[in-house]
């Protein structure tokens, strides 16, 4: 109710809304929209609401009764005569179009029935709503908005059709409104409780079903409470089920209401493409025919794809079936106890075509009832065995001659089956009892056949063919030695054999099953190898070998599987023996067979969990496993990862679980959203990156107790490495005790006892001592968990602050410390700036009462912190006491570096020149806010980023991508549309202009998502002079599909480059489609003086407005390392 009144409140005022309220019979809403419509009537001109549509369009000049109905509500009360349908229609049209209404249409299953009350093309005066209530929750369509509306309202209603489903009560909420009912106060006596909890149970969150019974049971005793429910589990309530039936007699045809009665019997909690494979066979058009049983709220698929159905809907479709006859050999499906009756009595009929019966469940249902305990015989479920006697044969069955839906699971039947139904399409029999399949039973067209838990040893005999069988299911078929022959299953798409523990064969002519795409044969303890013909299963999408621990081979014909796309191996023996171990093997060998190599391309998801797999064993290269996405590696011996792995660009989960040995992990593959964890507000704010990268990555190491190393992320050492002058460097401490301590890894989930680790991880480093004293030469001292101070003035201008040491003192103050990850923020209060530093690792206090010591080497950015800057430092002490916290800071001068400037050619001549040029009075002066991202695409590393917009310095050439437009019309003058060169003329500068800047503005979009295959390239020519300057990107901005972004270029000129006069232009090469392109030339003052001559540029704090987090990547002298991202802060 509350989101329908926020639709209603919220809307935009000019705009025409329509909205559905959904959900079965009985759900409340009517209730609901009587509700709504009472709270929200003051905010409209006019209103209506029409009850009961479909009963009462049913009536004779139903219809007409409504349009009056409406018409007089919407005048305030004035009668007008209404002579027939189209006659309301017009006047309806007439009244509407000059008032804000809100109308509301109670329980419509037709849209036909919208369309005879008031036309279509309907006028509707903006800020109209019209709220409608129906059990089919597809009623309202796009097609049917366009009728309804004319062109203008039409428009106007684009993306404003809402759909609200009701949903069931809660349990609380079902027992207060039941409890009103039934006693007239929010409370039970404790007689009545155990029966009405049972009843509210059996309601299902149903408001009507709990007004029905509560109001039935009002005043009554005990003993009448306990006979309802009783008969409330075999006949429905007949005034519920008068409601719920509703929707069961709108649907269409009796396709779909075969459909519905046989999914109430069989398929409730079943798999939705199960359910469609086996009714398909059956002759139903099952897809459209769920799709219309879910529209009319009589069905429900789940998050988990499966059938599922109120308890009530249930209950109603089978009372229908029961109502078919009173002679239970009669009706046409028949379930549980009566399929039981039927069976043992022999009274079956040739109506029957389905039944299903569970004896097992049956027997203990049967004994809850009755309070008993029955003693089964302690074996699996596969031998379950009947603890009574009950006479049951074949020759039950030989009247149900059009039976198609069997399910006999633990039944026992005596008898031949020569006369047994022959039209079965799904047979499932749980627990069957003999060692192979009847000769004389015929399954010919069989679509399904659900064997688990049998004591077969041989399925049939001889080959069977079955040309429609498509699942073969002989799950926990402990007897089977051998699958059967399956060169008559030439349809069978999914053959499961999980836990045969006694299976030792599989046959040849496996390899005919081109159409098979599911195999499982887990946990088959005894299966030694697999046939070769298996590398000819075409389709097969997913193998499933998990736990067949003496599997000691796989055929090098795998390889041939172009469709696999799963692949599970966990718990085999491959590894184990000569034999195993070949296809492992990085290099080919006559003698051990093939590579690692030879596994299939297409693998989506590899699983060698628990297989022994060492270092010897692992690949040195993965190349042809491009396409991997999942690899478990869980509970192996391996102490290395190949570095390889890194080339697997689309792996999003590493799975290393107790990979007890694991020291290191090379860098992986990062994926796109590693940067969605990074927060600034109002702070700009800097996360280890470790966690985020790991969640991003699902990189699951949990109980990898020696891992000390992930390349790029964090590195753990001893102290004995280190001297101690770097110590004393890093930590600002004389020295440090050796005593073994605890260190407890968050990523890792465990404790290592050793003497002080060096943490390095995010460019920060710390270490854990034992010790209870912040030294002397730390400035700054507390014993609290924040400190504050101010910067001094520095001695010289170009010196600044570059680093910050912290020690803690802390203690435990809660065991939960396991938990929660402390966390550290250093604040430039003056500058509003926010560093956050969360370890990886937690030294851990033997006890309460010891202390420890944390200390932090933090190295800052140049111009983050300087003199007279507000500095505040806080620990955010999650389940630690700090006892004392010290910090100190040191300052240095800054550095300039020189980096190349743009290739020069005239004529043939090539010639390169360098400049100077300062980042930290330049570059970090560029401002940045906002929060958008920019896909970028690296031509070194052949990959793609997703990351706030990036600022690019190569070259003594500064650019930036930004997905967002600006105003920069009037700045550009050499401004052109769709073109991909502009040309301007330079003009006249002042003699104490020294320098110059041409600035570009290109606005790209992309007809596709495709990766573009050569470098963008920018080219500026001096026609006057001769002279031209080319640039080609190593990185490029990819904008989506459709969309555009903005390619942004700052060039620096010095000197007679360009003088005035000059004719110069500026052409852009790239498979990028140029929609905008502009140009401008800027002159500078005194560049070497002025530290923010970037804020001159008439375009650039523009540009930079709509940046969030800004990042340089700097040119090197090594083109192994040519770029390196450096993060950027507002000065």
């Amino acid at each position: 109710m509350t989101q329908i009144n926020q639709w209603l409140e919220h809307d935009e005022a000019n705009k025409v809304g329509i909205a559905t309220i959904c959900g079965i019979g009985g759900i409340g809403k009517t209730t609901i929209a009587k509700v709504v419509y009472n709270l929200n009537i003051p905010r409209f001109e006019s209103f209506s609401f029409l009850a009961h549509v479909r009963e009462t369009s049913q009536d004779c000049n139903g219809l007409v009764r409504l349009q009056r109905q409406l018409i007089s509500d919407i005048l305030k009360g004035k009668s007008h005569k209404i002579y027939n349908i189209d006659n309301g229609i017009n006047k309806i049209k007439e009244i509407v179009c000059c008032r804000r209404v809100l109308l509301v249409l109670d329980d419509v299953d037709e849209l036909e029935k919208i369309r005879k009350l008031m036309g279509t093309q309907i006028p509707f005066h903006p800020g109209s709503k019209i709220i409608i209530t129906s059990r089919n929750r597809c009623l309202l369509n796009a097609h049917f908005i366009s009728q309804m509306f004319d062109l203008e309202a039409s428009t106007s209603c684009g993306g404003l059709s809402k759909l609200f489903e009701v949903k069931e009560l809660t349990s609380n909420e079902s027992m207060q409104l039941f409890n009103w009912y039934a006693f007239g106060h929010n409370s039970v006596p404790e007689s009545s409780m155990a029966y009405a909890r049972s009843l509210v149970k059996h309601c299902g969150g149903l408001p009507l079903a709990l007004q029905v019974l509560g109001s039935s049971l009002s005043s009554k005793s005990v003993s009448s409470w306990k006979s309802a429910l009783e008969k409330l589990e075999e006949i429905p309530d007949s005034k519920i089920q008068e409601i719920l039936r509703i929707s069961y007699d709108s649907l269409e045809d009796d396709h779909d209401k075969n459909l519905f009665l046989d999914i109430v019997c069989l398929f409730i909690g079943k798999d939705r493409d199960y359910t469609t494979t086996i009714l398909d066979g059956c002759d139903y058009y099952t897809t459209i025919g769920i799709e219309n049983l879910v529209g009319r709220s009589l069905l429900i698929i789940n998050e988990k794809n499966k059938l599922m159905m109120h308890q009530m809907i249930r209950d109603m479709g089978r009372e229908i079936i029961r109502q078919e006859s009173s002679d239970i050999g009669r009706r046409s499906r028949l379930w549980h106890k009566n399929a039981f009756d039927v069976i043992r009595e022999k009274i079956g009929s040739r109506t029957v075509k389905c039944l299903t019966i569970d004896l097992k469940g049956l027997l203990e249902d049967k004994a809850k009832r009755t309070n008993t305990t029955l003693h089964f015989p302690k074996h699996s479920k596969s031998q379950f065995l009947m603890a009574n006697d009950v006479d049951m044969e074949t020759q039950a069955f030989a009247k149900m001659k059009r039976l198609k839906l069997l399910q006999l699971d633990y039944v026992r039947l005596k008898g031949d089956f020569k006369d047994f139904p022959k039209r079965l399409r799904w047979l499932r029999w749980h627990g069957f009892c003999m060692q192979s399949f009847p000769v004389d039973f015929d399954i010919n067209e069989l679509v399904v056949l659900d064997m688990r838990n049998s004591k077969l040893k041989q399925v049939w005999k001889d080959t069977e063919c079955l040309p429609n069988l498509k699942i073969l299911n002989l799950n926990h078929s402990h007897s089977l030695l051998k699958t059967p022959s399956f060169s008559g299953l030439p349809s069978l798409e999914k053959l499961m054999l999980k836990d045969c523990i006694n299976l030792v064969e599989v046959d040849q002519s496996i390899g005919e099953l081109k159409m098979l795409t599911f195999l499982n044969l887990k946990d088959c303890t005894s299966l030694r190898k697999l046939p070769r013909t298996i590398g000819s299963l075409i389709s097969l999408a997913e193998l499933i070998l998990s736990g067949c621990s003496r599997l000691d081979d796989v055929p090098r014909e795998l390889h041939n599987m172009k469709s696999l796309k799963v692949l599970n191996l966990d718990e085999t023996s491959i590894c184990q023996t000569r034999l195993g171990l070949h296809w492992l093997l990085p290099k080919r060998s006559k003698e051990l067979g093939f590579s690692w190599a030879s596994l299939p391309c297409s693998l989506v998801k590899l699983n060698l969990e628990s297989c022994k797999l060492s270092d010897d064993v692992m690949p040195n290269d993965l190349y042809n496993l491009a396409s991997l996405k999942s690899l478990n590696l869980s509970r192996n011996p391996i102490r290395y990862l190949p570095e390889s792995i890194k080339k697997l660009t689309k792996l999003d989960e590493l799975l290393l679980t107790s990979c007890t040995e694991l020291q290191k992990i090379p860098k992986l593959p990062v994926l796109p959203n590693v940067f969605e964890f990074l927060t600034v507000s109002p702070f700009k704010g800097y996360w280890a990156i470790l966690p985020c990268f790991f969640s991003s990555t699902r990189c699951v190491i949990f109980g990898c107790e020696k891992l000390t190393e992930v390349e790029d992320l964090f590195k753990l050492e001893p102290i004995e490495n280190f001297e101690a002058e770097e110590i004393r460097r890093l930590f600002n401490v004389d020295s440090i005790k050796r005593n073994r301590l605890q260190l407890y890894s968050y990523l890792t989930d465990s404790i290592m006892l050793a003497t002080p680790q060096v943490l390095q991880e995010c460019g920060i480093t710390s270490t854990f001592v034992i010790g209870s004293e912040v030294p002397i030469v730390f400035k700054h001292r507390t014993n609290e968990f924040r400190i504050s101070f101010s910067l001094p003035t520095p001695s010289h201008p170009d010196e600044k602050i570059h680093r910050f040491s912290l020690c803690i003192v802390f203690s435990l103050a809660s065991d939960q410390i396991l938990e929660f990850l402390p966390s550290v923020h250093i604040f430039n209060e003056t500058k509003r700036i926010m560093q956050r530093y969360r370890s990886s690792f937690m030294g851990i206090p033997e006890t309460n009462d010891n202390t420890m010591l944390w200390l932090i080497h933090w190295p800052v950015t140049d111009c983050e912190f300087e003199g007279g800057d507000l500095v505040s430092c806080m620990v955010v002490p999650i389940h630690l006491s700090i006892r004392k916290f010290g910090v100190t800071y040191e300052s240095q001068h800054n550095v300039r570096n020189k980096y190349g400037f743009s290739h020069l050619s005239t004529g043939d001549e090539v010639a390169t020149r360098n400049m100077m040029m300062d980042l930290t009075k330049d570059l970090l002066s560029l401002e940045s806010y906002g929060n958008v991202k920019v896909q970028l695409c690296s031509y070194i590393e052949e990959s793609k980023v997703v990351a706030s917009p990036q600022v690019l310095y190569d070259y003594g050439i500064i650019t930036t991508f930004d997905p967002l437009p600006f105003d920069y019309n009037g700045h550009y003058f050499g401004h052109q549309a769709g073109k991909t060169e502009v040309s301007i003329s330079v003009p006249p500068n002042s003699s104490r202009k020294i320098s110059c800047f041409l600035n570009s503005i290109i606005i790209f979009s992309a007809k596709n998502d495709k990766t573009y295959g050569f470098l963008p390239c920018l080219e500026i020519v001096n026609e006057t002079k001769g002279t031209q300057w080319t640039y080609s990107k190593h990185f490029m901005g990819i904008p989506e599909t459709k969309n555009t972004l903005y390619w942004t270029t700052c060039w620096n000129f010095r000197g007679d480059d360009l003088e005035a006069g000059d004719r110069i232009s500026l052409r852009v090469l790239s498979n990028l489609s140029v929609l905008e392109f502009g140009i401008d030339l800027v002159y500078d003052y005194e560049l070497d003086g002025n530290p923010n001559f970037f804020s001159q540029l008439p375009w650039m704090s523009k540009c930079f407005t709509y940046l969030f987090g800004t990042f340089v990547l700097i040119s090197s002298q090594s083109q192994k390392n040519l770029y390196r991202l450096q993060s950027l802060v507002k000065c």
